[in-house]
């Protein structure tokens, strides 16, 4: 049978996952996230004996362009920042991380999920972050 045949099964599949309301899929429930910067610290560190491929260096690339901090150091500050805000879950404080919105309104607009934190609380941790984006070594 395909699903065709169950017209509502699809639909059920695609509202069991939604980014918007933190429903990401069971392969996510567990899963931790990390920070663009942080992928691009692995990646430009990794073993000397891993292949050089394509797709390692497409994603090197990638990191490299999208990467809002240049030190571990300084990714390491941005997650201990947005750990001091127990309502974020790791994918909202990702997020946040590499999206780096100016204000609470912008984020609120990209991670909908965000409207459980009131707006002064929530800015107060961006203007840190962005502190942080304009005085990194």
């Amino acid at each position: 049978m395909t699903s065709r045949s169950f017209p509502g099964r699809h639909k059920a599949q695609q509202e069991e996952e939604d980014a918007a309301a933190l429903k990401l899929g069971p392969e996510f429930n567990n899963a931790g996230c990390l920070l663009i910067s942080e992928v691009k610290y692995l990646l430009e560190n990794r073993d000397k004996d891993a292949p050089d491929t394509v797709v390692y260096n497409k994603a090197l690339e990638y990191v490299k362009t999208f990467a809002k901090f240049n030190t571990t150091d300084s990714a390491s500050a941005v997650r201990e920042i947005l750990r001091r805000e127990p309502e974020l879950t790791q994918f909202e404080t990702a997020q946040i991380a590499n999206l780096c919105p100016a204000d609470a309104e912008e984020a609120k607009s990209i991670i909908p999920s965000l409207v459980k934190i009131e707006d002064d609380r929530l800015q107060a941790l961006l203007d840190e972050i962005q502190a942080m984006r304009k005085f990194q070594t």
